[in-house]
C-alpha cells in the first residue's frame, strides 16, 4: 500500500485530507471509507513528480482537477487503522481473499491529525470555524463504489461532528446506502480497529453478516 493525501498546518494543528490509500499498480476507484479522524500516518516527504502526475489524473477523472494543489500533497506512512481498512476490503475478515488493485478514498468527518481521538474532538470544537476542518460534501466522491462508514461513538456522540457524520451518510446515493439500513440511527459505525479487536476476540459474526459480507460482494 501506498499512501497520499493532502497535509497543511494552521493555528499550530496538523490537518491531513483526501487521503488515497492506493494498491497494486492501479489508479482506478475501488472503493471509500469514512472515519472519524487523521490518526498517526505521518509525511514522510512531498509527493514525487511521477505520482503527482498520477494523482492530479485521478483528480481530473473522479475530482476536480482544480482542486489538486501539488504544494499540498505528500506520500505518508501506513498505520494501523489504514491496514485494517485493507483487510475490510480484501476479505479478511470474512474469510474471502481479493487482490485489491486500484484507490480507496479514505475521508474523515475531521480533518485534525491527532491519534488523541478525544483531544482531537476538543480541538475541532476550538477550531469549528476553520474552512478545512469538515469533510462536507465528500459524498459526492465516491461513485457508487462500495463505501464503509466507520465513525466511532465518540464523533457520533459529540453536537459538532454528529451533523458531519449524519449528512455525509444521508447524502450518498441509494447504492451506497444499500448494505445499511435507511435510519442512521439503526445502523452501528464501527471504528475499523474495533473491527479488527473483534474478528480476535471471536465477536465479529453479527457484523460480519449485516455489512462485511455485503460490502465484500459490491
Amino acid at each position: 500500500m501506498k499512501v497520499y493525501a493532502e497535509y497543511f498546518e494552521k493555528n499550530g494543528l496538523t490537518f491531513r485530507a483526501n487521503t488515497l490509500l492506493r494498491f497494486g499498480d492501479g489508479w482506478d476507484l475501488i472503493g471509500n471509507a469514512v472515519l472519524a479522524n487523521p490518526g498517526s500516518s505521518k509525511p514522510m516527504e512531498k509527493i514525487n513528480v511521477n505520482d503527482s502526475i498520477k494523482v492530479r489524473e485521478f483528480y481530473s477523472k473522479y475530482r476536480l482537477k482544480s482542486e489538486f494543489i501539488k504544494d499540498r500533497w505528500y506520500e505518508f506512512s501506513c498505520d494501523p487503522t489504514m491496514g485494517f481498512i485493507e483487510k475490510i476490503f480484501n476479505g479478511f475478515y470474512v474469510e474471502k481473499n481479493k487482490n485489491l488493485n486500484g484507490v480507496i478514498q479514505l475521508f474523515n468527518t475531521f480533518n485534525i491529525r491527532n491519534k488523541d481521538l478525544p483531544l482531537a474532538i476538543e480541538q475541532a470544537d476550538s477550531n469549528k470555524d476553520y474552512p478545512f476542518l469538515f469533510s462536507n460534501g465528500v459524498e459526492n466522491y465516491f461513485y457508487n463504489k462500495p463505501t464503509y462508514f466507520g465513525f466511532s461513538n465518540q464523533v457520533l456522540e459529540n453536537r459538532i461532528l454528529r451533523p458531519v457524520a449524519e449528512n455525509i451518510f444521508n447524502n450518498s446515493s441509494i447504492e451506497v446506502r444499500k448494505i445499511y439500513r435507511d435510519n442512521f440511527d439503526e445502523n452501528s459505525f464501527y471504528h475499523p480497529m474495533y473491527i479488527n479487536r473483534s474478528y480476535k476476540k471471536k465477536g465479529l459474526d453479527i457484523y460480519k453478516n449485516e455489512i462485511l459480507l455485503p460490502l465484500f460482494s459490491l
